[in-house]
């Protein structure tokens, strides 16, 4: 032990002012790095030390980082009821893209997409499908889960490539009606019913669809560094969409500048699951759709193919630009500059609203 000390001293002998310059060395370095994150607004720990995430790559749903083999799993799509007395729903908080549409009347409803992996114990209420819910389903080509649906709806799918699994029919298996809530609005499945159903049909699940763009959290930062910005960004912290007037399917956005996301309200309260689950979202499009009244009963045809106006939300900012989606391909969605919209990582709502 003597020796092993001896040969320490040896060592820094007559190094004693190199020693004393690393020593002052580090104390400037972390002293300028105090500084500059007190009076930096843009300054960020995570730039100074990254964080080491070289297993993890994008996960082609929604950007979040995963491991490779749970990156390009095929999606699950639930067709979700939002009638007022269907609330609050179940497993909507593990969604990562959910559209919003009037259905008929004035009553709206939900496309809610997962990842085959959530935890998700209970999912629904669960309803029935329309023909343009098909054609969502088809551009993400996932497994769509439902009960039943409008005739032509019905009709589309013999003829449709997705995959679905329909509770009126041989697959009510894979469902099943909560007793304490009232019919129709009691109707759920699980992700682990959703996934025994995929086995059970030998459906392949890797994915098969076109991803957006995502990108890190960046609130200071344009998307594009030459896009002129202050031009037809700007800085909005809330969103309302109002459904044919209807206070009890009002909806609301509100920006969390902490956090960098968005509180979901709805029927004027914040939006729960039946969790608590307090609804988020990093990224809100309002996409601008044609309609037309096809029955009686007020049941709708909604044109999701072609172009029109759409106004993303995100980052504290609303972005004005468009969607297009040609026949039978994948809807983008791009500013004013012709530049497709970079996501955060994260949920995406998209709501439709009707010219």
């Amino acid at each position: 032990m003597n020796k092993l000390i001896t040969k320490i001293k040896d060592l820094i002998k007559g190094q004693e002012y190199f020693l004393v310059f690393i020593f002052l060395s580090l104390i400037l370095i972390f002293s300028l790095i105090i500084y500059y994150s007190k009076t930096e607004p843009g300054f960020s720990w995570s730039e100074v030390f990254p964080k080491i995430n070289s297993n993890k790559v994008n996960r082609l749903l929604d950007g979040r980082k995963v491991i490779k083999d749970k990156s390009s799993l095929r999606p699950i799509i639930v067709m979700m009821e939002n009638h007022f007395e269907s609330r609050p729903q179940a497993g909507l908080e593990y969604a990562s893209i959910i559209y919003e549409t009037v259905v008929e009347g004035d009553i709206t409803r939900f496309v809610t997409i997962f990842d085959p992996t959530v935890p998700a114990e209970k999912i629904g209420p669960v309803r029935s499908v329309r023909p343009f819910f098909i054609e969502i389903a088809e551009e993400w080509n996932g497994v769509l889960f439902h009960a039943g649906g409008s005739q032509d709806a019905m009709y589309k799918l013999t003829y449709s490539p997705v995959y679905n699994v329909n509770e009126i029919s041989a697959d009510g298996i894979y469902f099943w009606r909560d007793n304490k809530r009232e019919m129709p609005h009691n109707l759920f499945t699980s992700i682990d019913l959703i996934n025994r159903a995929i086995k059970a049909k030998d459906i392949d699940i890797d994915a098969d669809f076109e991803p957006w763009l995502f990108k890190n959290d960046s609130p200071d930062k344009p998307d594009y560094p030459d896009y002129p910005t202050g031009e037809k960004w700007n800085n909005i912290h809330e969103i309302k969409v109002d459904f044919n007037k209807n206070p009890l399917y009002g909806v609301e956005y509100k920006y969390n500048t902490e956090n960098n996301d968005y509180t979901r309200y709805l029927g004027g309260k914040v939006h729960k699951t039946e969790r608590g689950i307090i609804l988020k979202a990093k990224n809100i499009i309002l996409q601008h759709v044609n309609f037309d009244i096809i029955d009686n009963y007020g049941r709708l045809d909604i044109n999701i193919t072609g172009k029109g106006q759409a106004e993303i939300y995100k980052d504290g900012k609303m972005i004005e630009g468009y969607w297009k989606k040609p026949k039978n391909g994948r809807t983008r969605f791009y500013d004013l500059g012709n530049r497709e919209i970079k996501f955060n990582r994260g949920t995406i709502w998209i709501e439709f609203v009707f010219n």
